[in-house]
């Protein structure tokens, strides 16, 4: 392990913050690389290279610095890790003050050198994880024998069912979202081994996976409850928080299914019900919604403009005619309970109906003409 000047830095302050002690890092070319004291970093320390060369502490005393270049009077010791020396530590002060310290600073330097080792550590592997579900995403890994291979090497369930949830945040703040991805692996209580949160392109991606004998109504019910959490956080946060949820897949490999699944409910349903105050988008609710991104541009405007000529404008904007129709559809064709939903009263809403049945020969009230106005309109708004 590499003793860089960043981690050095570290050292010294955490390692001052105990002890109340200057403290300097030197490297195993003897160079300063961190101290409390800004003005000695950079410069060659002769104790200290004595040191790296000797394998032995070196004490320096008020008489011996004239000997020794750069230095100051105190206490040095080498720094192990895998029993190879690969810097210095040494205490400013009295020798005989500091030297009581030495052991404990130097057993403290190693601790700490440990620690940042298993960190990287489990960074390396944890970003190896995060590459290979990327790869699962993009549906770049061909070979079954080296998917496998994989997933035994990330100690991942082949067949365990999984679901895949795009969240879009406005504005993106790269930093803050690392910030959150921290946090939201402990708040949302994940699964270490099967489940993973990370950031793809200007999404935050989340896999969630899910026992063998959680049924359909518990895995959407379970997965509204992870989304409900995500959203009381990020809506504290950013200006906002939109989410998609893909088809719920049972193999690992056909995971890229649920993202592609998760990204298309959530461009329909930003732009469908874009109104609506709930920004969660199931790919599985779209119902005849999942259709809009399949309809050809100028095939769906010569529908448009043939079911109601130039009257467009009119009926989709001036007469309100989606959150009337909407809100029939919801209430079963029901006026009096439409009219409540939207307070307005029952003759208004009757008036309304009739304006539209007017502009374009289609009868709310009709079940047949209410769904074509209804498809009309949510490709009114997708296109």
């Amino acid at each position: 392990m590499k003793l860089t000047m960043d981690l050095a830095k570290k050292i010294v302050k955490n390692t001052m913050d105990v002890l109340g002690k200057n403290i300097n890092i030197m490297d195993y070319n003897g160079i300063i690389i961190a101290s409390g004291n800004q003005e000695r970093i950079n410069m060659y320390h002769k104790g200290a290279a004595e040191v790296v060369k000797t394998g032995k502490m070196v004490i320096i005393k008020d008489k011996d610095i004239a000997g020794f270049k750069g230095v100051k009077p105190g206490i040095n010791l080498p720094i192990r890790f895998n029993e190879q020396i690969i810097g210095v530590v040494g205490i400013t002060g009295d020798a005989n003050e500091v030297a009581g310290y030495g052991e404990i600073v130097k057993n403290m330097v190693e601790l700490i050198l440990q620690q940042e080792f298993l960190r990287r550590e489990i960074e390396a592997e944890n970003k190896a994880c995060e590459n290979f579900f990327q790869q699962l995403l993009s549906n770049s890994i061909k070979s079954k024998e080296l998917l496998v291979d994989r997933a035994k090497l990330f100690d991942l369930t082949l067949d365990l069912a999984r679901v895949v949830i795009v969240i879009e945040i406005h504005p993106i703040d790269n930093k803050l979202l690392t910030e959150q991805i921290r946090i939201l692996d402990t708040f949302l209580r994940l699964n270490k081994k099967e489940d993973i949160i990370f950031s793809r392109g200007d999404n935050l991606i989340l896999v969630k996976s899910f026992s063998k004998d959680n049924n359909i109504e518990n895995y959407y019910e379970y997965t509204k409850k992870i989304i409900n959490k995500i959203l009381d956080r990020f809506n504290e946060i950013f200006d906002s928080v939109i989410i998609g949820v893909g088809q719920r897949v049972s193999e690992l490999e056909k995971l890229y299914i649920s993202y592609q699944g998760a990204k298309h409910a959530l461009k329909v349903g930003k732009k469908v019900y874009s109104n609506h105050e709930n920004n969660i988008f199931f790919l599985d609710h779209l119902g005849y919604d999942y259709f809009l991104p399949y309809i050809d541009k100028e095939e769906g405007l010569y529908f448009l403009h043939h079911l109601l000529g130039n009257n467009i404008i009119e009926v989709f904007e001036n007469v309100d005619l989606g959150e009337l129709i909407e809100a029939l559809v919801e209430n079963d064709l029901n006026i009096s309970k439409a009219a409540d939903s939207i307070y307005i009263h029952r003759n208004t809403l009757i008036y309304k109906l009739n304006k539209i049945n007017e502009i374009t020969g289609l009868n709310p009230r009709s079940a047949k003409d209410l769904f074509t106005l209804l498809i009309a309109y949510h490709l009114y708004l997708y296109q």
